[in-house]
């Protein structure tokens, strides 16, 4: 019997019970899902020691990240279509491998 807590009051539940709510179709395995925890356990905080690793992780849990916001453009960009030959377009690749970066490139020197 395991046991559930609604509104704070217990209610007994079989063990059978709540698996098949989790997922039906779920195979049992003998010794894993035998297992019960004792209602009570004695713990002696006496011999409780100090978290080594308190205190080193910093926490980022809370607000956007730096630098995760979608960069904005000056301006929107349109597709378009051209055709070009075959040395204009390898003289464009040869200032960026991007073509169309190139051609912007271009229009901004000759600007």
């Amino acid at each position: 019997m395991g046991l559930v807590f609604l509104n704070m009051k217990k209610i007994a539940v079989s063990k059978e019970e709540s698996l098949s709510k989790v997922n039906p179709n779920a195979e049992r395995l003998p010794k894993l899902d035998d297992y019960e925890l004792r209602p009570h356990y004695d713990i002696d905080y006496r011999k409780a020691r100090r978290n080594p690793y308190a205190g080193r992780v910093k926490f980022t849990h809370g607000g956007k990240r730096n630098g995760a916001e979608r960069k904005s453009t000056p301006e929107p960009l349109e597709r378009h279509t051209i055709t070009l030959y075959k040395t204009h377009a390898n003289y464009l690749r040869r200032l960026d491998s991007n073509l169309s970066r190139a051609i912007r490139t271009l229009i901004d020197r000759a600007r």
